[in-house]
C-alpha cells in the first residue's frame, strides 16, 4: 500500500513539473469547443464558452477570451466564430456589455462570426488582457 501511495506521489510530483515548463498556451484549461471557435489565428485564447437558445428568438453567449496587448481594442477583432447554423442571427447584432465602468460592444453577424471591441474606457490590468463576454443577442 505504501508503495502505491509513494508512487502516485512521484507521478503528480512528475506531472506538477511538466505542467510548470509547459508554454503558457498549453498549460490552460481546455475549453468546451462545441459551439464557439476561437480566432487562434489571430492571438485569442479561449478558457470557456457557453452558447445556446433562450428562446424561439434569442440566445446566449458567453465566453472568457485572452490576448496579449499587441492589438488595438479600440477596433473590432474577430474574436471567434459560432458554430450551430441555428444560432446565427439572421441580421447584425450590436451587443454591448459593461465590465465595471468600462464598456464594450459584441458585434455577430449572420454568418456567425463575433467581433469585440472596446467602445469606453481602459482594459483590465495585465498582459495579457482577458475578457468575460456575457450577451443576449436576437436570432
Amino acid at each position: 500500500m505504501n508503495k502505491f501511495i509513494f508512487l502516485i506521489a512521484i507521478l503528480l510530483t512528475c506531472n506538477i513539473a511538466l505542467a510548470q515548463k509547459q508554454p503558457k498556451a498549453l498549460a490552460l484549461a481546455t475549453a468546451d469547443s462545441t459551439n464557439f471557435s476561437v480566432n487562434s489565428r489571430a492571438g485569442w485564447q479561449l478558457f470557456n464558452s457557453y452558447v445556446a437558445p433562450i428562446n424561439t428568438d434569442s440566445a446566449t453567449i458567453e465566453i472568457i477570451i485572452q490576448h496579449d496587448r499587441t492589438i488595438d481594442f479600440t477596433q473590432e477583432q474577430l474574436v471567434g466564430y459560432i458554430k450551430r447554423k441555428e444560432l446565427f442571427p439572421k441580421a447584425n447584432q450590436n451587443v454591448s456589455f459593461s465590465l465595471i465602468s468600462d464598456v464594450y460592444q459584441l458585434r455577430i453577424d449572420p454568418n456567425g462570426r463575433c467581433y469585440l471591441r472596446l467602445t469606453t474606457g481602459s482594459l483590465p490590468d495585465g498582459d495579457p488582457v482577458i475578457i468575460p463576454v456575457r450577451a443576449v443577442y436576437k436570432r
